[in-house]
């Protein structure tokens, strides 16, 4: 059984990885950095799918002792192609229908937002700047923060 606060857990923990994984980018793994990179994207996207899932069981008032997997309410359900999704356009389109909260600074990183897919996100090699890796990590830091909030 999975409880919805659990996403909003696991957010928080993705974010913490990239902030070590970043502070350590120009010191320690130079050598290593698209690696590095590779995983910075990989986890910013499930920080961005965790809270966006926490944030949209709270908007429709999910119990929060109840298993995510019953969800069957508000227009949405948990299958693949409602709340199990990995599709973080899904999610932030949930979102909006769900709450009056609009991701802020989405114009300029839904390149990266759009892009991470299973097809995207797996690759050892990924076509986006050591720029663009970090500004997608402090998108998804901010949305973090201002999603958080929800109980």
């Amino acid at each position: 059984m999975m409880y919805y606060p659990e996403f909003k857990r696991a957010s928080k923990k993705h974010l913490i990885s990239c902030e070590c994984l970043i502070s350590l980018l120009d010191i320690e793994c130079k050598q290593k950095e698209r690696h590095v990179l590779t995983t910075i994207y990989y986890l910013t996207g499930y920080i961005f799918e965790t809270i966006l899932k926490f944030s949209i069981y709270s908007a429709i008032g999910y119990q929060r002792n109840k298993d995510v997997s019953e969800l069957n309410s508000h227009g949405l359900e948990y299958t693949k192609y409602s709340m199990q999704t990995h599709s973080l356009m899904n999610l932030k389109e949930k979102l909006e229908a769900k709450t009056i909260n609009r991701l802020k600074n989405y114009d300029s990183n839904k390149k990266l937002f759009n892009a991470w897919s299973s097809e995207d996100r797996y690759r050892d090699k990924i076509d986006f700047s050591k720029e663009e890796i970090i500004l997608f990590f402090e998108f998804s830091k901010q949305t973090y923060e201002m999603l958080q909030q929800y109980k």
